[in-house]
């Protein structure tokens, strides 16, 4: 898959062998291209733009997943947590020793919970039986999160949550290499694509930087691209 940009001769190679980063100083236009990924409008957006995989383009809709606060990540992001949890799902079906031992602990903790009510003046039972996915759903099943962890932790935790989610979409980060150093960068890139994850990084600051696994266009405050 490659990104263009109306107006800008190169276009962006977002496959997972590196990170691919747009950078661009141009405060204003940095905001107008943010702006439009999120609208998911292409060649309707602010700042027109297409998704191609070979000769074809794409629709981009639904296709990105924003982070724009590295410090609040979307833990609870439907189409992670939810693959996730069918996934641990599928696990325990498979698996009939498990099974069989999580569905008599279920039974058990039913069976305790109706004997309770007998001692209450009307009849009380439980209307739907008991299942993996409502019993992860009602205690909160998630990423287990520590305040107290570095940011480049909860990235690394993060982008192995979106791996076992196996997430296909683009994750796409903004300015978040504000908030690493040159070190951690490498190291949330190596997760990256060790994860065999897509990850766009939009950035406004200059950044002479060069890292191996990087894939970067640049936009200047002069609009040449390189």
């Amino acid at each position: 898959m490659r990104l263009s940009l109306s107006g800008f001769p190169e276009m962006l190679d977002l496959e997972c062998d590196a990170v691919p980063v747009l950078e661009i100083h141009d405060s204003a236009l940095f905001a107008r291209v943010c702006q439009s990924l999120y609208s998911g409008l292409d060649g309707e957006a602010l700042e027109p733009y297409a998704l191609w995989e070979g000769e074809d383009q794409r629709s981009s809709r639904n296709r990105f997943l924003f982070v724009f606060n590295p410090f609040d990540l979307p833990w609870s992001e439907r189409a992670l947590i939810g693959e996730v949890l069918e996934r641990l799902e599928d696990m325990v079906l498979s698996e009939d020793e498990v099974r069989q031992e999580i569905e008599a602990a279920g039974l058990a903790l039913s069976n305790r919970v109706a004997s309770l009510g007998l001692r209450l003046q009307s009849d009380y039972a439980f209307e739907v039986q008991w299942e993996m996915r409502k019993y992860l759903k009602a205690f909160d099943f998630g990423v287990e999160i520590d305040p107290s962890d570095k940011l480049l932790d909860n990235l690394i935790k993060f982008l192995k949550f979106a791996s076992d989610a196996a997430f296909e979409k683009q994750l796409v980060f903004v300015n978040l290499k504000n908030f690493l150093t040159g070190e951690e960068v490498e190291e949330f890139y190596r997760q990256a694509i060790f994860s065999k994850l897509h990850v766009l990084l939009l950035e406004n600051a200059p950044d002479d930087a060069t890292y191996e696994i990087e894939r970067k266009m640049r936009i200047d405050v002069h609009f040449l691209q390189s």
